[in-house]
């Protein structure tokens, strides 16, 4: 027994390795399936016979490898074999994701290490969404234990992914004709964009009406006056504000002279 915190958990060794082989199964499928090659070989079973220190660290068993003549180490067996689709089936229900769905990576920004990111994949936890379903499930104590990352850090990413995020900002070609001219909508998409009302939204600091809202975009009508660049800013609830430089077409602005016209005046 050791009182270092030395080597890594048995565990992730094995969670690391599995990750590794389902790469290259990926990798394997994408050859036969998506450029029509033929498979030269496949792996049905894969056996290991490792050479390290077998350590008991706050009553976790951790693995250190071996040095070269190291006569006092271990041998550490491992044999993993293949499984059959109705054995996936029948044991794990498949994930869905949605292709919009920012990973978590791209959510949580510098929140998490790399690692933690890592760690949290591990235990299935991908997508933002699936981190939000485990905290709200009150299941944050179980990934804690697995991934080995606090559960307060957990709720920290949570908070940083549920910032406003915009995407793109860029004119609207299926705007309503009977609510305002096509050519002066804008679209912005993105994440998280709408708050328990609608958003407020201004460029280079002029307040822009708000057609219409949801969680993935928001329609904007720039009028005569607003600048089409600068900085976009969403504020979606006090403290909660996403901002992007823009930099959009002067044909979008809506001018006086327009206006007029609309409101069957002479131009």
């Amino acid at each position: 027994m050791s009182n270092g915190d030395t080597g890594v958990p048995i565990e992730q060794f094995i969670q690391a390795l599995q990750t590794q082989l389902d790469r290259a199964q990926t990798a394997m499928a994408m050859k036969a399936e998506n450029l029509d090659l033929p498979l030269t070989f496949a792996v049905k079973d894969l056996s290991l016979d490792l050479r390290t220190h077998v350590e008991v660290v706050r009553s976790e068993i951790r693995i250190r490898p071996a040095g070269t003549g190291d006569r006092d180490a271990s041998t550490l067996h491992l044999a993993l074999t293949t499984i059959t689709r109705p054995m996936i089936k029948e044991n794990a229900k498949p994930m869905t994701l949605d292709p919009d769905e920012p990973s978590l990576k791209e959510a949580v920004g510098d929140q998490l290490t790399d690692e933690e990111q890592k760690r949290l994949e591990w235990a299935g936890v991908h997508t933002v969404a699936q981190l939000k379903k485990i905290t709200d499930s009150g299941a944050g104590k179980e990934v804690e234990r697995v991934a080995n990352l606090p559960v307060d850090r957990l709720r920290l990413a949570l908070l940083r992914a549920s910032h406003p995020f915009v995407a793109s900002v860029e004119p609207d070609p299926n705007s309503n004709p009977d609510q305002v001219d096509t050519d002066r909508v804008v679209r912005i998409k993105g994440r998280n964009l709408l708050g328990r009302g609608l958003p407020r939204v201004s460029i280079a600091g002029q307040p822009v009406h708000v057609l219409n809202a949801t969680d993935r975009e928001i329609l904007i009508a720039p009028e005569s006056h607003h600048r089409l660049s600068g900085m976009l800013s969403i504020e979606t609830e006090p403290g909660r504000v996403a901002e992007k430089s823009i930099d959009l077409p002067p044909s979008l602005v809506r001018t006086q002279q327009q206006e007029t016209s609309d409101e069957g005046g002479q131009p």
